[in-house]
This record gives structure tokens, C-alpha cells and sequence, in this order.
């Protein structure tokens, strides 16, 4: 009887076993073994696009229930570093690769080919009582990099003062790089916490300027952008020796006369058969596409339309 019941347990065991295994996946990695509909996927993003990836997710998911996706908010060169280091198999970021990180990857075996998603841009916002009504890139450059005085159609003299979004955020490094050309920021400049609380500061303080990514005020039917409708304004700017003066907007982005536009990537380096493909694949296509454009960014692929014209003859009396 002792042998019987020996076997009986054993068999139960391995049943047991067989079952979690074969039925309920128990030791399935749902992070590695995925498919582009189904699975665990961890995308890291530049928080500056935060509302958006928000949005890009949750319809994603309410597609796809077999599909689980967590977005963490980081910093530009975070998510970069996460992608390399294989903390997580898909990025949202507003550039491509630069040479050194595609070589990085290389070495690693991975071919990245990062996917343009949309346009967006950095934005300069002020308070609504602050009496600034544009700024040249000349101006937009000593406003960085010295003590800037403002003058106003009555000749008063306004000191401004710069907050930026966060700390090694996309925007200061894209402001460093490509219009500081490496020259320090101004002891007038302050760096805060967050997108958000920069938004904030400015709506409770005259004379300051803030520099972030258009992509947290494009959507006009947001909160955070009805909640500061009366409280903030764009500044319009101007390329490098031009007059013109242009606000962020889907227009601008799309005929490249808003000097701070910038491109939204996805960047993966899984397969093809993966849920980061998935992911990407539904952000580059139409349902991705028109998220960005209801949200007030410049699709990277315009949606063809399609016009049927009949040629009937008239019907006369």
C-alpha cells in the first residue's frame, strides 16, 4: 500500500507540473515569449512625450487585450541607455540614434532602424501678463547664454528669467547642441522637475520663460491644456537670420518653418515577430497616425484621401 500511495503521489506531481506548464504557462517569460498582439513589453520614453504615449498605449491595449504594455518616463539618454542595456525592447524618443550609440549597438549585434512617428517641436511659453510678443534666434540665443532684457512697446525694460523642463531632459541637450553649439546656459536659467511643473511656474509667475516639448500643450481638449488656456501663451519664433516668426502647430512642423522641430521615433530591437513590432507597427500605421493627429502633432505618414468625382450631366427643367 505504502508503494501505491508513493506512486499515487508522484504521478500527481508530475500531472501537476505538465498542467501549470501546458495549460497556464507557468513558466512562460510573457516579456520574451510574445507576439506582436500579445505579451509584456516595457517602453521607455523621453517625458516629454508623455501624453502621448499615454494615449498611443492605452488604445493599443483596448485593441489588443492579450497585450500588456508599461511606459516608463525617463530621460531621453535614460531610454537610450535602457534599450542598450536590455531593460526593456522599445523606445519613444524625439531623435534618431547618433553615430556613437549606432555603433554601440552594432557592436552588440543589434541593427537598429529607428521608425518616424510623428513631429513635434520645442515650445516657448510664457505668462499671459508678460509683455513678450515674439524672439528672433538671435534673441532666443542671449536670452540662454547672458542676463536678457526684454523691452516693451512702451520702452519699459523686463528682466527674463529661463526654467527648463528637467534635468538632461531632450530639450535642454537639443538647445545645448543645436543652438548653444556647446556654450553654456545663462546663471538666469533654472532647471525644475518636471514638463508639469514648469507649465505651473510659469502660469503663476510674470517674466519667465520656458522652454518644452510642444507635445504636452498640442492637444487643445486636454486638461493641462485647458487648464492654462488663460494663463500661458506660445511665443512665435524665427529661424537664424529670418523675420519670420512662426508658433509650433501641425502646419508649421509639416512645411519646416518652425526652427525647433523635432522627429518622434520609435526605436525597437527585437524581430519581427515580437510585440515591440507590434507596437511600432501600430504607431507608424492609421489607427497611431490619426492618434497623433487629434492630438494636435504632425503625423509622419498623411493619410491619403481618397476623392470619387462623378461627371453627370446636369438634369434641366
Amino acid at each position: 500500500m505504502r508503494n501505491n500511495k508513493k506512486t499515487n503521489i508522484a504521478f500527481l506531481t508530475i500531472a501537476s507540473f505538465v498542467f501549470l506548464c501546458g495549460c497556464n504557462n507557468y513558466f512562460k517569460n510573457d516579456y520574451e515569449d510574445n507576439s506582436p498582439t500579445s505579451g509584456k513589453l516595457k517602453i521607455y520614453y523621453d517625458e516629454g512625450l508623455h501624453l502621448h504615449v499615454k494615449n498611443q498605449v492605452a488604445t493599443f491595449e483596448s485593441h489588443y487585450p492579450g497585450a500588456d504594455l508599461e511606459a516608463i518616463s525617463v530621460s531621453e539618454s535614460e531610454a537610450v541607455q535602457a534599450l542598450y542595456s536590455d531593460s526593456c525592447e522599445a523606445i519613444m524618443i524625439s531623435r534618431g540614434l547618433n553615430e556613437q550609440e549606432t555603433k554601440a549597438f552594432a557592436s552588440k549585434g543589434y541593427s537598429i532602424r529607428p521608425t518616424p512617428a510623428a513631429k513635434s517641436g520645442i515650445a516657448v511659453i510664457t505668462n499671459k501678463n508678460t509683455h513678450l510678443k515674439q524672439l528672433s534666434f538671435e534673441q532666443i540665443y542671449d536670452l540662454l547664454t547672458k542676463p536678457f532684457v526684454c523691452i516693451d512697446s512702451v520702452s519699459n525694460e523686463t528682466k527674463l528669467f529661463v526654467i527648463f523642463d528637467k534635468n538632461n531632459s531632450s530639450v535642454i541637450h537639443y538647445l545645448l547642441d543645436s543652438v548653444l553649439n556647446g556654450q553654456p546656459f545663462s546663471p538666469n536659467c533654472t532647471i525644475l522637475n518636471s514638463t508639469q511643473e514648469s507649465i505651473n511656474y510659469v502660469a503663476q509667475n510674470k517674466n519667465t520663460v520656458a522652454f518644452i516639448d510642444f507635445a504636452w500643450l498640442s492637444d487643445v481638449d486636454d486638461s493641462i491644456s485647458k487648464a492654462n488656456t488663460d494663463k500661458i501663451k506660445f511665443i512665435p519664433i524665427s529661424k537664424e537670420n529670418s523675420r519670420e516668426f512662426e508658433l509650433p502647430s501641425q502646419s508649421s512642423f509639416k512645411l519646416n518653418t518652425y526652427p525647433f522641430t523635432r522627429t518622434i521615433y520609435v526605436i525597437k530591437k527585437t524581430g519581427d515577430f515580437s510585440l515591440a513590432k507590434g507596437f511600432e507597427t501600430f504607431v507608424a500605421g492609421p489607427k497611431g497616425q490619426t492618434i497623433f493627429l487629434k492630438q494636435g502633432l504632425l503625423p509622419a505618414i498623411q493619410q491619403e484621401r481618397a476623392i470619387e468625382v462623378k461627371m453627370e450631366p446636369s438634369k434641366t427643367n
